[in-house]
């Protein structure tokens, strides 16, 4: 699961792919993509505040320690 902050990065450069893409289909299908990830960090920001998840993940090392625990 990602965080806010790496969905709204992915949706910066899907826009920026956007941006820079020539071809109108492309143009489309990036901007469709960012709004995606716009979207998911939208929900995810909502289910934290609304504490159903919890605002941060442990990174991986932390995970696999939890796991051996």
């Amino acid at each position: 699961m990602r965080s806010v902050a790496e969905y709204l990065e992915r949706a910066a450069e899907f826009e920026a792919l956007a941006a820079t893409a020539t071809v109108d289909v492309l143009k489309k299908r990036y901007g469709d993509i960012a709004a995606c990830y716009r979207l998911l960090a939208k929900e995810r920001e909502w289910l934290i505040g609304t504490g159903a998840i919890e605002g941060q993940q442990p990174i991986d090392g932390q995970q696999a320690e939890g796991l051996r625990n």
